[in-house]
């Protein structure tokens, strides 16, 4: 199986694991919700820039986690890299460590975390009946260059490497063959 193919049903894989967490960040919220909690709760989620710290701290943060923590492990792969036989490593094919992991998570997910920035203020304005900042159209605009620059970096090339591994230093190898 081709080695791009590999990376994104990985990531396809790990997305599941994702959606496993927010099933359970869902629950805890609505628990929290029908507790003596709700105002407190309610009120971290009052405006824009605080619903946009909420979630990084309760979703992106944790995502960017899960896949520095284990791409910079002795396995150095997610769940679904694991499952897919891949492998991170630094250029020199030695392990990641945990700064440059960090990093490479960080710059993999700085798209997903742009969008929920922008959407977050699109949304607050949009309930208020206000027109949404000009802003975001240009914000949801570079999301989707930049989503776009990822792919074709990955897709694009011999090495497959895609602009978070070139910013890192990494490169994802397949366990018992080659590179990307």
């Amino acid at each position: 199986m081709n080695l791009v193919i590999r990376r994104l049903l990985a990531f396809g894989l790990d997305y599941l694991v994702i959606i496993g967490y927010l099933i359970v960040l869902a629950g805890v919220s609505l628990a929290m919700l029908a507790s003596g909690l709700r105002t407190a709760y309610s009120a971290a989620w009052a405006t824009p820039w605080s619903a946009e710290a909420m979630g990084f701290l309760m979703l992106t943060l944790p995502v960017v986690l899960y896949f520095a923590i284990l791409e910079s492990s002795t396995a150095g792969a997610t769940l679904g890299k694991r499952a897919l036989r891949l492998r991170v490593r630094g250029l020199d094919g030695k392990r990641l460590g945990p700064w440059r992991s960090l990093l490479r998570s960080a710059v993999k997910f700085l798209p997903w975390e742009l969008a929920h920035f922008t959407i977050w203020h699109y949304v607050f304005a949009t309930t208020a009946h206000a027109q949404p900042p000009r802003w975001t159209t240009i914000s949801l605009a570079f999301v989707y260059a930049l989503v776009a620059a990822y792919l074709i970096t990955l897709v694009v090339g011999e090495s497959h490497r895609t602009i978070y591994d070139r910013v890192a230093g990494s490169s994802v190898l397949l366990i018992g063959g080659g590179s990307g």
